[in-house]
């Protein structure tokens, strides 16, 4: 089922306050980000069957001082476990993804990574765009079959206090459709599966989700993400 945009928008109203309130520490702490972290695992579950999945809790997820991140409570063997900040074992190195949905004994099937930026967009962009496809990379080349899935958020104007930056999303919206539409697992492992872009104007009440083009739409990212699975897993379906 499509993706809920109105609690979408209320997340980002919530976001959007948080982020306000004291933006060093709402990006420090994560307590930014998380918000739209929730959002996606939860929209993810929504859209999967419940009876085949286990739902596991960020407070449920073992967090040492170090790394890495595993449930801390016991895996349920016969469903996949739906999981928030997991630590994979990239071909590089380990990566904590945001979002996974994993089988205990087959690996990740779906993983998701989420990202911001709220200012100094255009000074950062093409660094953070070098180490997504990087992390795209790692992991197809331990795991190919994986659904790799990736969303992230751009503001139309920077919200942060003292600072004016005009961000041009649609330059921006052009490098996420070269990374996007890994349709075979034999592909090149550059690109994600499915790739959703996020742009907000924060200026208004509540925040106002500008239109993207189909192919890096937020709607229907969750239900693209669990068909290729399910095409590539015709006997362990989702």
């Amino acid at each position: 089922m499509p993706a809920d945009m109105i609690k979408l928008q209320q997340c980002l109203d919530d976001m959007k306050h948080t982020y306000l309130s004291g933006p060093m520490a709402a990006v420090r702490s994560s307590t930014f980000i998380y918000k739209l972290h929730k959002y996606c695992a939860e929209e993810l579950y929504a859209a999967l069957d419940k009876n085949k999945v286990q739902r596991i809790n960020l407070s449920d997820m073992k967090k040492p001082t170090g790394r890495p991140h595993y449930p801390n409570i016991q895996i349920e063997p016969n469903k996949f476990q739906l999981m928030q900040e997991v630590t994979l074992f990239g071909s590089h190195k380990n990566k904590d993804e945001d979002i996974v949905l994993a089988h205990y004994a087959n690996g990740p099937q779906i993983a998701i990574g989420v990202r911001s930026q709220m200012s100094s967009v255009g000074k950062n962009i093409e660094n953070y765009y070098e180490g997504i496809i990087g992390e795209c990379i790692s992991l197809h080349d331990r795991f190919p079959m994986a659904t790799l899935g990736y969303v992230y958020l751009l503001p139309k104007n920077s919200i942060k206090t003292g600072r004016e930056e005009g961000i041009d999303l649609d330059r921006v919206e052009g490098l996420f459709k070269k990374i996007t539409g890994r349709k075979d697992w034999h592909d090149s492992s550059d690109k994600y599966e499915h790739f959703a872009f996020i742009k907000v104007d924060f200026d208004t009440t509540p925040p106002t989700i500008i239109p993207t083009c189909h192919e890096l739409s937020i709607e229907t990212f969750f239900d693209k993400l669990i068909a290729t699975h399910n095409d590539r897993n015709f006997f362990n379906q989702l």
